[in-house]
């Protein structure tokens, strides 16, 4: 070795490496750190694979050498951190093992056994001379004045800086950087050896890189200290990838983000049209039509859900991607399930001159009570068959069971669909059950669809524990299948029905008040509920319906959600906290997961989506007006005095923005009320309109919701329309309500200065 060779000796070697395995070339275990002795002794002169799980080997089965890794002892538990290296001439190899885990993740281990560090006798320094010359961690020792006496070659490539250039140079001022003086102390550890850090190390060339580095004190066999060494990893690389995978996971949860809201939006305005055209139409349908009128209406009826489907389809998708789909398990029979299917196929397979047939299974009998989720089977089967008539010109269209498996406790039931129809080429077979998949653009046009079916179906499938199989010739026909496994149930679990017979006084004499801000909405809901002898109120917006509902109480309350000046949840909430008692049910065109959460979170007591399903609304109302028969005591409503919110849509965020603005307001209103006393008092109505149209902006944007209506009607006066007395009244609420907000205000502002 040359004049620069290593001092470290084997002792010394302990302390920077405390849990080492040294191995010969036949994996033998030669030797092993003072603390990796003391939790497993009995690992020496063994073969490594008896007493160690390796976790992390390359492709080709062997160590990644200079790469941070995990082992972990067979017998004791827990995981040693370190990496793999290489003597230069391959003859030994070495596990600089760093650090112990306990299995709870404490840390390293206390505990010591009987072993110490003088059972085994040490190997000749030459051996780890030779392995820390070319390990792939950097290696740098120092004397005790802090000057630079050896660095192995990973060193020297990681820095920059040949072992002449360092050489009895301080590294602190060599490196400018601290880590590296002598009278650096690791402020966060006690201990002599301190941890690894993370530092920023600018080499030779003046590139910055990030490396994890750990020094320790260096002591001579005579437990004398000669100095202090450190190891350096570059792990700049592995930071950037680590970077670039939370900056992908951002932008996932971001897409996801925006992916639902344009789903709640596109529910929300879809459904809103779609709720008037599907409600009127079933209404115009109960009066007497012509032959003719009736076939529109039907057509239109068709039509209509036909586009209901597919908004089902896409969000039933937009769930399933989630991992938010949820499936019913209760009692239910499959046949009855497979005649709802051919109920609702039969005309149209007739319609375009096929057979069609129900064959149930031949040798073993369905149970009678399978349990599971029948609406989503229903919504598998329903696909299959409906495809298989779309798809078939001539011929016949089969749906059929086969029982595979009957134990005691379930059945595995293979549910088969056979046709005659166009059938597939191998090609398409492989994406059938892709997203928007159509096996041309020609059978789009020809045969419709969205190419979501098959899709969904198979994710339901997958999500019931089953799967599909598919058998198809082109221009031979199709045999498409489902496997699924069914525990079987007993009586008690079917859900009762009860039907509501409904009659025009079924809700005679009761009080329901619809708030929505959409006409067609409200026109549609209470053209439904009048036909059942309810007195039927409405509101435009949450703040009508708490002025409303101020002066009397509802038996039901059916609450739009999203509304302008006050939405369906605030509105709720305001409700509740006065001490509402009555019944309020969502009525929403949203009809996302979570949805219903947020609704009954806010203090909601049920949640029916549009477009408006009669015989579902009128059973929700029914069914809440018996289970609350006592008498619904009206609220004592504290509304907010204001609500920034609009303000920070206005600034985009920007809470800075928010402040000025609240400052301004405090600012102008004093003069605004002066000179809107002054008009009041000189009977000035002009002016009054003039000043309570200025105030109302500002009243807005601050959702001062006391004032907004109060405030409009001032700016509609004129000559008599409102009697001086209560003119003088509402100048008086308006003087109150904004002194009070001022007030709170500039509290604000106070706190909002002092962050």
């Amino acid at each position: 070795m040359n004049s620069f060779s290593l001092s470290l000796d084997p002792a010394q070697l302990n302390r920077l490496f405390p849990y080492f395995i040294l191995l010969d070339s036949d994996m033998k275990i030669l030797h092993i750190g003072d603390k990796l002795k003391n939790i497993y002794a009995d690992c020496q002169n063994g073969n490594l694979f008896d007493y160690f799980e390796l976790h992390e080997l390359n492709g080709k089965g062997q160590f990644p050498l200079g790469e941070p890794l995990l082992i972990s002892p067979r017998h004791t538990g827990g995981k040693i951190k370190g990496c793999w290296e290489k003597s230069a001439e391959q003859e030994l190899l070495f596990f600089a093992g760093a650090d112990y885990i306990q299995q709870n993740g404490l840390g390293e281990i206390n505990g010591k056994n009987s072993a110490t560090a003088d059972t085994y006798p040490l190997l000749n320094a030459h051996h780890f001379d030779r392995i820390l010359g070319n390990m792939g961690f950097g290696f740098i020792e120092m004397d005790v004045a802090g000057r630079i006496q050896y660095a192995n070659k990973r060193f020297c490539a990681l820095s920059g800086y040949t072992l002449d250039n360092m050489y009895q140079q301080m590294p602190d001022v060599l490196f400018g950087n601290d880590f590296f003086s002598a009278a650096y102390k690791d402020e966060d550890s006690e201990e002599a050896d301190a941890a690894l850090h993370e530092i920023v190390f600018t080499d030779a060339q003046g590139n910055q890189r990030l490396w994890l580095a750990g020094r320790a004190v260096n002591y001579n066999e005579r437990n004398e200290n000669t100095g202090w060494i450190s190891i350096c990893f570059d792990v700049s690389d592995h930071k950037s990838f680590e970077q670039e995978l939370i900056t992908a996971r951002k932008d996932a949860e971001r897409v996801a983000t925006i992916k639902a809201m344009f789903l709640a939006n596109m529910s929300h305005e879809i459904r809103t049209p779609m709720n008037a055209i599907i409600s009127m139409t079933n209404l115009l349908s109960k009066t007497t039509l012509t032959e003719e009128q009736d076939y529109y209406i039907q057509t239109v009826q068709t039509a209509s859900k036909s586009l209901l489907v597919i908004i089902d389809d896409i969000l039933d998708l937009s769930k399933m991607d989630a991992g938010k789909l949820n499936l019913e398990q209760i009692g239910f029979s499959l046949p009855m399930v497979f005649s709802e299917v051919m109920q609702v196929v039969t005309h149209k397979a007739i319609k375009r001159g096929l057979e069609i047939h129900y064959l149930p299974p031949a040798d073993i009998e369905i149970s009678p009570v399978l349990v599971g989720d029948p609406y989503r089977i229903t919504q598998v089967v329903l696909n299959l068959m409906t495809n298989a008539i779309k798809f078939t010109e001539k011929g016949s269209v089969l749906l059929t069971a086969i029982v595979r498996e009957d134990s005691e406790t379930y059945q595995e039931i293979e549910v088969l669909v056979k046709d005659t129809g166009i059938g597939m080429d191998p090609e398409f077979l492989s994406r059938l059950f892709d997203n928007f998949s159509q096996e041309y653009e020609s059978v789009t046009r020809e045969y419709g669809g969205t190419g979501l079916g098959m899709s969904i179906s198979q994710k339901l499938v997958s999500q019931m524990g089953g799967y599909f199989n598919v058998k198809s010739e082109k221009g031979q026909g199709s045999e498409i299948s489902f496997v699924i496994k069914l525990e079987k149930g007993k009586t008690t679990d079917v859900p009762a029905e009860t039907k509501i017979t409904h009659n025009e006084d079924l809700f005679a004499g009761r009080k329901i008040l619809i708030v929505d801000d959409n006409e067609m909405n409200r026109l549609v809901a209470s053209t439904v509920l009048l036909a059942y002898g309810p007195q039927v109120m409405i509101a435009e917006n949450g703040e009508i319906a708490l002025d409303m509902l101020n002066e009397e109480a509802y038996d039901i309350i059916l609450m739009d959600i999203q509304m302008p000046v006050l939405n369906g949840y605030d509105t709720t909430k305001t409700l509740r906290a006065g001490g509402y008692t009555g019944v309020i049910i969502a009525l929403t065109a949203s009809a996302i997961e979570g949805e219903r959460e947020k609704c009954l979170a806010a203090g909601m007591d049920d949640y029916i989506t549009k477009p408006i399903n009669e015989e579902l609304l009128i059973g929700v109302i029914d069914n809440w007006i018996q289970k609350t028969a006592s008498q619904v005591i009206a609220p004592e409503i504290d509304l907010p005095l204001y609500n920034l919110d609009g303000l920070r849509v206005i600034s985009k965020g920007r809470e800075d923005f928010v402040t000025k603005m609240i400052e301004m307001f405090c600012g102008q209103i004093p003069d605004a009320l002066k000179q809107l006393n002054q008009a009041s008092a000189d009977g000035d109505l002009e002016q009054l309109s003039k000043l309570a149209h200025k105030l109302k902006s500002t009243i807005d944007h601050l959702a001062i919701i006391p004032l907004q209506r109060i405030i409009r009607e001032i700016e509609a006066v004129d000559e008599g329309s409102i009697p001086a007395p209560k003119l003088a009244e509402m100048i008086a609420e308006v003087n109150d309500v904004l002194n009070r907000v001022m007030a709170e205000l500039r509290e604000e502002i106070v706190i909002r200065n002092s962050q």
